[in-house]
């Protein structure tokens, strides 16, 4: 299985960053323009248990994706796992800590297993791990810049 961790310092109180990060409903503009992703079920609350479904399209290609959360502790944890997608396992941890009064350490944590045998192993050691790291430090990214620039 693969791993991937990824910390950004977010300029937002933790529940805040929380909040933003933790939501389907700013999925779409956090993976924006690497990912175009539709929420097709956004009023299921958030909570443990709980499945969302997304259409997820990157190059013209199409994918239906769900997750349900398996871990939830407002403010401090978010773990999901994928129940349909792309890759034959998929496990997301979000962790936030405090880091002073006005500011959030997050953490991705990914684990992940591609499709395919031998020929997902060669497509993620040559193209994916590099592709979905950048993808998340943009996501991350762009919720630091969603917070500075609400001040």
């Amino acid at each position: 299985m693969a791993h991937l961790q990824i910390s950004q310092l977010i300029p937002a109180p933790r529940f805040e960053a929380f909040d933003y990060l933790a939501s389907p409903g700013n999925l779409p503009f956090l993976l924006k323009p690497a990912i175009e992703v539709q929420v097709k079920n956004d009023d299921v609350p958030l909570k443990r248990g709980a499945e969302f479904h997304f259409l997820m399209t990157r190059y013209g290609l199409s994918q239906n994706v769900r997750i349900r959360i398996e871990d939830l502790l407002r403010g401090s944890r978010l773990t999901y796992r994928q129940v349909e997608g792309l890759f034959a396992n998929w496990t997301h941890t979000m962790k936030f800590e405090d880091h002073g009064e006005e500011a959030t350490l997050v953490t991705d944590v990914i684990d992940y297993q591609m499709p395919f045998g031998l020929l997902g192993f060669l497509a993620d050691d040559l193209i994916v791990k590099r592709d979905m790291t950048a993808i998340l430090e943009a996501r991350l990214q762009k919720a630091k810049e969603h917070f500075a620039g609400t001040d």
